[in-house]
């Protein structure tokens, strides 16, 4: 019996250990986290506009680095609810067959939602505080601290960093100087005279940049922009190249 018993507690202790070390090794650290989805964040970015920083910080926040329950059995990052057909643990959240497939039903999600479809229009892929607060008032959670618990996460890890893409790709575009040819054919095709440029420099516009943007960035208006390239509405096109 006595041997029967010790037998049984071994059994008991390997399982035990075997079961901690099992969870250890799925549990993500903020900074395996982020090294892991931050191209998955960058990649939706250059493709909807939203700021990869916005799209990681509220995944951390709401997945708890990817650990939690339905972030681990249902590929479920943002606490979207739906149907799943896990076997693994009932749950009213949606699941997805990867987790690029939950980042980008989040995207989806803000831009079905009339409360946060603007924000597509509204703001550029760096202006992440205000695609966080907009979020935050547009009932996406109901616990007031949420837009300064995700704000504290973008700073905390600089997330803010990964929001760069566009605008590294855009220097290395104006570092090629235009021809004063190109700039004198521009103009005339325009119908501009040339005294009514001060400045050969240009900007190409980037993935979610508006008027705006463009305009404070470089501490103009948007008005002087729209004048000095004869636009006729605030609709811009990425790549499209701007006299500042």
């Amino acid at each position: 019996m006595q041997k029967t018993g010790i037998s049984k507690y071994v059994v008991v202790l390997l399982m035990f250990v075997f079961t901690v070390a099992k969870t250890n090794a799925q549990k993500f650290s903020p900074s395996s986290y982020i090294a892991e989805h931050k191209n998955i964040a960058q990649q939706l970015m250059t493709e909807t506009g939203v700021p990869a920083s916005v799209i990681l910080a509220i995944a951390i926040h709401e997945s708890a680095y990817g650990n939690s329950k339905i972030a681990q059995h249902l590929n479920n990052h943002f606490g979207i609810k739906g149907k799943n057909s896990s076997r693994k643990i009932r749950s009213a959240y949606k699941g997805y067959q990867s987790v690029r497939e939950s980042y980008l039903d989040f995207i989806s999600f803000l831009k079905r939602r009339k409360s946060t479809s603007d924000l597509f229009d509204d703001h550029g892929q760096e202006d992440y505080q205000k695609w966080v607060r907009g979020i935050g008032r547009s009932g996406y959670s109901t616990t007031k601290t949420w837009s300064s618990k995700v704000l504290a996460t973008i700073n905390r890890y600089n997330l803010d960093e990964f929001d760069q893409v566009e605008r590294k790709k855009a220097t290395l575009a104006e570092v090629k100087q235009t021809k004063p040819s190109d700039l004198l054919l521009s103009s005339m095709e325009k119908n501009e005279s040339l005294t009514s440029f001060t400045s050969t420099q240009t900007h190409v516009v980037g993935t979610g940049e508006t008027l705006s943007t463009v305009a404070k960035r470089y501490d103009t208006s948007i008005e002087l922009l729209k004048k000095r390239n004869n636009l006729q509405s605030s609709k811009l096109s990425i790549g499209q190249r701007l006299f500042l």
